[in-house]
């Protein structure tokens, strides 16, 4: 037998008795221990875990309390110096209000905004009511206690009741008190300035004051107020402020006063599409308003008075505005137009005025006499000098008033020395003044520099 052979011979038994042993000690105790270890990995690997997680959350706990409990308030001290460097809150109005809240000033505004509103809907009563209630607020505010005015919004309540027309000595009070700080002391000052009526020191103070960065009721008011101000020294700023204000107030009566000032004053600038569309606009909200009469009688002075741009183009616009208006008043609309224009010299006007007039009037009464008047003062100073004779002659003087009366005398004089060479003065036998003579003596010594100058 080979070597080969024996060694396959032993290892084939070999794997026999491994196969057929589990009772064999060594080769049971390697399998137990391997099936152990088996079921014991899981276990352990578990409490590993377990072990682990608690180690951590000791560590964390550990942790946590260092952060909330160190040693002699650690992070207390830390906390303590960060709040020692921010500045106090600022208290915008007190805890403990000076006085019941019904007699609060802010409270008391939105009384008179409620009042103001109902004017610009048409509210007679409410206009009756306003210039007492106005009177009555004043005493009452001048008497509130000094810590009243702590209080931020009774502050800006002041200064909006001084610019809606009210007693300027309230405001003297709040300055004579402790003003908070987020008060702009320009707009407190200007806006006491112009309850005195000094306009100057007004327009300088509100001039930079944004109104928008204010409170809106506030805002609206100061811009209307703004608007005034520069109406007169620069239009185009002033229609800026009052579109501020219809923005911040829409509804109001601070809207309905900034429509109509705006609309005069792009009627002055020749803004036709924009007039077009304010006008819409105020005859669609403010009809009603118990102003609405007073502005178109503004609008017509102010028309009869101004040299506009295109003027054919805003007659047509005027002559359309008329037609909306009953047939009563639109009489006396073009006779007030008609008035202005005669007495400025503004013919174009005057002639479309007193000639729509005319055809208003009944013959005999004394708008016609007025509309005749109108018509011949204007025409006797034209070409159509005849035709404005036969016009005065159609007056009668006994309906006329003192003011038209004054325009019937000087068209008499002008009717009557427009077609007359002036007499030939007659010589004046008093002797030269002095000082003529030297200055023609100064004269001819001139010329005669100049003559020789030139030689």
């Amino acid at each position: 037998m080979t070597r080969a052979l024996k060694l396959w011979i032993f290892a084939s038994a070999f794997a026999a008795l491994a196969a057929t042993a589990p009772a064999c000690g060594w080769a049971a105790e390697e399998a137990q221990g391997h099936d152990a270890a088996a079921k014991e990995e899981p276990a352990a690997a578990a409490e590993g875990e377990k072990a682990h997680g608690d180690a951590a959350a000791a560590e964390g706990a550990e942790n946590a309390k260092g952060e909330e409990g160190k040693p002699e308030g650690h992070g207390e001290e830390a906390k303590a110096e960060g709040e020692a460097d921010k500045p106090p809150p600022v208290m915008l109005w007190p805890e403990t209000p000076a006085v019941e809240t019904a007699q609060q000033p802010y409270v008391l505004m939105r009384s008179l905004r409620s009042v103001q509103d109902q004017v610009a809907q048409g509210s007679a009563a409410a206009h009756q009511f306003q210039k007492n209630f106005m009177r009555d607020l004043g005493i009452q505010l001048i008497a509130l206690p000094p810590a009243v005015w702590d209080d931020v919004r009774n502050v800006r309540a002041a200064i909006y009741f001084v610019l809606s027309g009210g007693d300027p000595r309230v405001l003297r009070i709040v300055s004579d008190s402790d003003v908070p700080d987020f008060i702009d002391k320009r707009v407190l000052r200007g806006a006491f300035a112009y309850g005195e009526g000094r306009s100057v020191d007004a327009k300088a103070l509100l001039e930079k004051t944004d109104a928008r960065a204010l409170d809106p009721a506030l805002g609206a008011m100061l811009s209307l107020i703004q608007g005034t101000l520069h109406a007169k020294s620069d239009t185009k700023k002033a229609i800026a402020y009052f579109d501020d204000a219809r923005l911040l107030a829409p509804g109001t009566l601070i809207e309905e006063s900034a429509l109509r000032q705006e609309i005069l004053l792009l009627a002055k600038e020749g803004d036709t599409r924009r007039f077009d569309v304010l006008s819409a606009q105020y005859s669609r909200r403010f009809s009603k308003s118990l102003f609405a009469s007073t502005f178109r009688r503004q609008f017509v002075a102010g028309f009869a008075r101004q040299s506009y741009k295109g003027m054919s183009d805003w007659i047509s616009r005027t002559e359309a505005e008329m037609q909306k208006m009953p047939e009563g008043e639109r009489l006396g609309m073009y006779l007030a137009i008609a008035e202005e224009a005669t007495k400025g010299g503004h013919f174009e006007i005057g002639r479309f005025a007193s000639e729509n007039a005319l055809q208003l009037a009944v013959v005999g009464t004394r708008e016609r006499s007025r509309a005749s008047l109108y018509d011949g003062a204007i025409l006797v100073a034209t070409d159509e000098y005849d035709q404005g004779v036969g016009k005065l002659a159609e007056v009668d003087e006994s309906q006329l008033g003192a003011s038209d009366r004054e325009i019937y005398d000087s068209a008499l004089l002008v009717s009557r020395r427009v077609r007359h060479w002036p007499t030939t003065p007659t010589e004046n036998s008093d002797p030269m003044p002095e000082s003529v003579t030297r200055a023609q003596q100064l004269i001819s010594q001139t010329d005669t520099l100049l003559g020789g100058g030139t030689q």
